[in-house]
């Protein structure tokens, strides 16, 4: 009787959707499918489900049609109206008799084939990319990590969307506490839906972080099976391509994909390179209005000469000509990136060159700041997932630059250095391994020593394994 209640509650909720197909068999007992056409495949539903009933004439029981079916399709018990519903919607065909009932996975497979990530390309290593798919995604983790130390626990977010995740660790290496203590902010969560991997980044800050991100994500597999060896966790949302990664710190953002198959030197001058020019970008716009406005004699007297002649007829003053510089930019930024690709390229030609150019003739503003604001805005590229919130950072230590000189700068860094070293995500200091020092870890933050010489895991990092090997 518990079964055809739920039958019953099942075709009473989807009476109304010309989607949902229902099917009567005699193969010996009365059975009933129920399939979603659109998340089901119908070739899977004819070879996994109709053709072994229309073979199986003197069936007597559900049991002995499961049997008969689970040879060739997973099959999944069903308890109550909830798992129904979930199984349905989820692309399952659910048979039902009159003692008993079960789900036959007839899920469809569409998706993007795996290629190589757009914003993740490398010139050595691997090229494949995850996807839309939770279970290609899994696969891929689980084709680099061939031990039965690979966890994982499922969770579904979303009261609409029904949004499966997965979070995967290594039992051997990852901290129990952390894990327990993501899956409980998965399952705290109410929301209506989840559309993506973001949606859920935001629960797992528990701090609401406003300027820094303290969640990673990546789009490659190998990427994340490191983190995982490093005894952090990866947590991947079904119809994301984007897997999050936790604990995170900072110094991960100066490390690219192809640093751990390059040479040990290269990738330690690669890295210098780029915190110089993140650093560079953030307080190059700032510096050159302070100078300019408070503290000229800083300045050669030469380049001040060539400075003045440039500047001498423009109607602004400095900072309102740098800011004007640099709110050009990010307006060009935000609209190559909402462009179609062929026009943002030529809208990229357009507003670099032919309106700098132009506003530099007509006297609106000088070569020296335009020179200043594209070099600011080159190097904000070489930390990609901060573009934003540098950016931003860049607009108001420029701001308070012009209002107190070198001075205001000095207390802008400093304060952010402060806000930084406060931040702490899942026992993982923010800053580390440099605030607080730990010079273990350094082996792979700005610099990066030889592979073989890495022997410990990161300590800033929460694991119960602290060597790699031996």
């Amino acid at each position: 009787m518990k079964e055809q209640n739920i039958l019953q509650q099942m075709q009473e909720l989807y009476q109304s959707n010309d989607e949902a197909i229902t099917r009567q068999i005699d193969c010996g007992i009365q059975i009933t499918l129920m399939s979603l056409e659109t998340m089901c495949d119908d070739k899977k539903i004819s070879a996994f489900v109709l053709q072994p009933l229309v073979y199986l004439q003197e069936a007597t029981s559900v049991q002995q049609v499961r049997l008969k079916i689970s040879t060739g399709a997973i099959v999944k018990d069903i308890t109550n109206v909830y798992t129904a519903v979930e199984l349905f919607t989820n692309g399952y065909t659910l048979v039902f008799g009159a003692d008993g009932a079960f789900a036959v996975d007839t899920r469809t497979t569409l998706g993007r084939a795996i290629i190589e990530p757009p914003t993740s390309m490398v010139m050595k290593g691997p090229r494949e990319g995850f996807v839309e798919d939770l279970k290609v995604n899994i696969t891929l983790l689980r084709k680099r990590l061939k031990t039965e130390h690979f966890k994982i626990v499922n969770a579904t977010v979303g009261k609409y969307t029904n949004t499966s995740i997965s979070v995967c660790y290594l039992q051997t290496i990852a901290d129990q506490r952390i894990v327990d203590n993501i899956v409980q902010r998965l399952q705290n969560i109410n929301i209506d839906g989840v559309l993506d991997s973001s949606y859920i980044s935001k629960y797992l800050d528990p701090s609401r972080t406003v300027l820094f991100r303290r969640v990673g994500m990546t789009e490659k597999p190998d990427i994340a099976v490191a983190k995982m060896l490093e005894g952090r966790v990866c947590v991947v949302v079904d119809g994301s391509p984007m897997v999050l990664t936790l604990p995170y710190l900072y110094v991960e953002d100066l490390q690219s994909p192809s640093d751990y198959y390059e040479n040990a030197s290269i990738t330690t001058l690669n890295r210098a390179l780029r915190f110089i020019s993140v650093v560079l970008s953030v307080l190059l716009p700032a510096l050159y209005v302070c100078l300019q406005m408070y503290n000229y004699q800083i300045i050669p007297l030469k380049f001040l000469i060539t400075i003045l002649n440039a500047t001498e007829a423009i109607p602004f003053s400095p900072m309102v000509e740098m800011m004007i510089v640099l709110i050009i930019f990010d307006i060009l930024r935000e609209a190559n990136l909402r462009m179609p690709s062929a026009v943002g390229i030529s809208l990229s030609l357009v507003g670099a060159i032919v309106l700098g150019d132009a506003a530099v003739k007509a006297g609106l503003i000088g070569a020296p700041a335009v020179m200043i604001g594209a070099l600011s805005g080159i190097g904000l590229f070489t930390m990609p997932n901060n573009t934003f919130i540098l950016s931003l950072l860049r607009i108001a230590i420029t701001l308070i630059g012009g209002i107190m000189g070198i001075l205001g700068v000095i207390l802008s860094v400093v304060a952010i250095l402060i806000y930084m070293v406060s931040l702490q995500n899942y026992q993982a200091p923010f800053l580390a391994p440099y605030a607080p020092n730990i010079p273990a870890d350094k082996q792979d933050a700005v610099g990066q020593r030889p592979l073989t010489e890495q022997v410990e895991r990161p300590r800033s990092i929460p694991n119960v394994n602290k060597r790699r090997r031996g």
